[in-house]
């Protein structure tokens, strides 16, 4: 594919043109001579995108975000270290764009979950479950997101992107209480109780002391409902 060009606007010395007003005042007219140059922009290949997130995710999982270092990947994905940098401009750049698209692309398919004509039990189920399948069918992209609330680099996610996250769980919950159906307490009590019984399933599973099936996701899931209900 041909590269895209872009016009670049430089500004050379003024060439000074004095015009003499008719009146007291002495204008001043400063002509300016304009050159453009065609700059060639290299274009992003979406497949060595895919392939820098996927180490990435990798390195994070295996070592962490201290892990990664920018040549070391460049290396792992098989590209020189300038081409690397083109679709990231630093290691904060890779992880905040890492973790953008994933939260947003994860919240998208999460809302997909919900349905308006689900009772609301089982609405705040399917988001439950949606987490816990997430949990431990993609643990690189869990384990990803859990490292990076505790890192510095959260607070340069934009926070639209974090709050459009909370919000859903968030008006859920505010909904429940609407109706009657959750206790009226602070609402990021309950998200707390959901969330801690929703990673001991998920750890339960993982360390193979529990299988997953219906019969034990429901009875998880009524441990939550009798921890929150009304």
């Amino acid at each position: 594919m041909e590269p895209w060009y872009v016009l670049r606007l430089t500004l050379a010395p003024p060439i000074f043109n004095p015009i003499n007003g008719t009146d007291k005042n002495h204008i001043n007219e400063y002509l300016f001579d304009f050159k453009l140059y065609l700059c060639p922009v290299r274009v992003k290949d979406e497949t060595k995108q895919l392939a820098i997130v996927e180490n990435t995710l990798d390195v994070v999982f295996e070592r962490g975000f201290a892990g990664i270092k920018m040549a070391d990947l460049a290396n792992r994905v098989g590209l020189s270290v300038s081409t690397l940098y083109v679709y990231y401009r630093n290691k904060e750049d890779l992880i905040v764009s890492i973790a953008t698209e994933l939260i947003e692309r994860e919240t998208t398919r999460s809302e997909q979950e919900i349905t308006e004509d689900l009772p609301y039990k089982l609405k705040l189920k399917m988001l439950w479950l949606f987490w816990i399948n997430f949990s431990i069918n993609h643990k690189r992209e869990m384990s990803f997101l859990e490292q990076l609330k505790k890192s510095p680099y959260y607070e340069k996610v934009p926070l639209s992107v974090k709050e459009t996250k909370s919000k859903m769980a968030m008006n859920l919950i505010e909904l429940g209480k609407l109706e009657g159906l959750l206790k009226n307490v602070d609402n990021n009590i309950i998200m707390g109780i959901i969330a801690a019984l929703m990673g001991e399933t998920v750890k339960l599973i993982m360390d193979g002391k529990m299988e997953l099936n219906q019969k034990n996701i429901d009875l998880m899931f009524s441990m939550v409902w009798d921890a929150i209900k009304s």
